[in-house]
């Protein structure tokens, strides 16, 4: 393998697979609600709550549309604040931006999967997003009650993350 080869591709922000997924797992909402699995935190587009806007105001899509870049782009860089671009691919660094907009950029950047994918363990780091060292799921609770839904994400995240960039079409 020549020493060009060698050299990880640049990683893209807000890439159309990690707007994908955000609009597959969030949706995109135009209207402003409060969101029960986050006590009633208004929320808007595709899962956003800050800056924090009214239940009930109207969105349109092209706001929204701008809304989710900003936030894939602003989660990414989060990401790369705290795991070095060399120890991820596009699809890891992906799968833990989706991660980090569910959870939050303290709680990824927390998170033994992050811990584990600073030290270059990657398999060991993209299945932490989805369970514990004992088997057990991690990140899938609201209100201390486990709910499907969310581990169905984790679980998602973490086989996106194990996939290598160019075995994933976007």
């Amino acid at each position: 393998m020549s020493r060009i080869a060698k050299i990880a591709a640049p990683l893209v922000l807000g890439s159309a697979a990690l707007v994908a997924s955000m609009h597959q797992w969030e949706g995109q909402k135009l209207t402003v609600y409060a969101d029960k699995l986050a006590g009633g935190l208004p929320t808007y587009c595709s899962g956003r709550t800050f800056p924090p806007r009214p239940v009930g105001e109207h969105l349109t899509q092209a706001q929204c549309d701008a809304i989710d870049a900003q936030t894939a782009t602003e989660y990414g860089r989060a990401i790369l604040a705290c795991i070095p671009a060399d120890k991820l691919d596009q699809n890891s660094f992906d799968a833990m931006t989706l991660f980090a907009i569910n959870v939050g950029k303290a709680g990824a950047c927390g998170s033994r999967a992050a811990q584990l994918l600073r030290a270059g363990q990657r398999e060991a780091g993209c299945r932490a997003l989805a369970t514990g060292p004992d088997g057990r799921p991690v990140w899938s609770y609201a209100g201390g009650v486990f709910v499907r839904g969310l581990q169905n994400r984790r679980q998602y995240e973490a086989n996106w993350c194990l996939t290598l960039a160019q075995e994933r079409a976007p």
